[in-house]
């Protein structure tokens, strides 16, 4: 196992990479302003809004492989926890991103990005209840929660019945850990869009 300083490197490249302001980036390509326009938010749910599919699966495609390289190099760099750090800490860079004073997107291209490359067997599953959750409540903060319990009841199905995670990078405790940094990371904002804001579709 690697050692602290190594996962805690690991965790700061993770950061990097999931701070990147990619979307901003490409939505001004593009001829829009992500984060002064529709819900300000630099994500491919406002970027299918101001700029249509195209731009929003450009969006999404460069924040999913934001998250799994996160984790491929937290891997290289400290090996499982490393990749589990990494995967949490982009997350975490894309939601709470030091170049914009803290603020940033939603979390959940880049999470999916995450949970390809460190847990794929579960990301299918999670995509199906967000899809329903979203239908039946129109609301994509309502469906995130719900997702992100969804989450946390796989970890530890997974965990206590040795679920396989095909290709994936972690295993028992670090599937734990994963969920619940993630969680963590994804709740705040999610919970005040469920409480608070209109319904609105994905």
């Amino acid at each position: 196992m690697a050692g602290p300083a190594m996962i805690l490197l690991a965790g700061l490249l993770g950061y990097l990479i999931g701070a990147l302001p990619t979307a901003d980036a490409l939505g001004r390509l593009w001829g829009v302003d992500l984060r002064s326009q529709g819900s300000r938010n630099p994500g491919a749910n406002n970027a299918l809004r101001l700029g249509g599919p195209v731009l929003a699966a450009l969006v999404l495609v460069v924040e999913a492989s934001k998250g799994a390289g996160a984790v491929v190099l937290g891997a290289t760099v400290a090996a499982e926890w490393g990749a589990v750090t990494a995967g949490v800490l982009a997350a975490a860079g894309n939601v709470y991103n030091v170049w914009y004073r803290f603020s940033g997107g939603k979390g959940l291209g880049i999470t999916g990005g995450v949970l390809l490359a460190l847990w794929p067997t579960v990301l299918l599953p999670l995509l199906v209840l967000l899809v329903v959750v979203v239908i039946a409540t129109r609301s994509s903060g309502v469906a995130t929660l719900a997702a992100l319990g969804g989450l946390a009841a796989a970890s530890v199905l997974w965990t206590v019945a040795s679920l396989p995670v095909a290709w994936g990078l972690a295993d028992g405790g670090e599937l734990m850990a994963a969920a619940v940094g993630l969680t963590a990371v994804l709740i705040p904002k999610h919970w005040h869009d469920a409480r608070f804001r209109a319904p609105d579709r994905l």
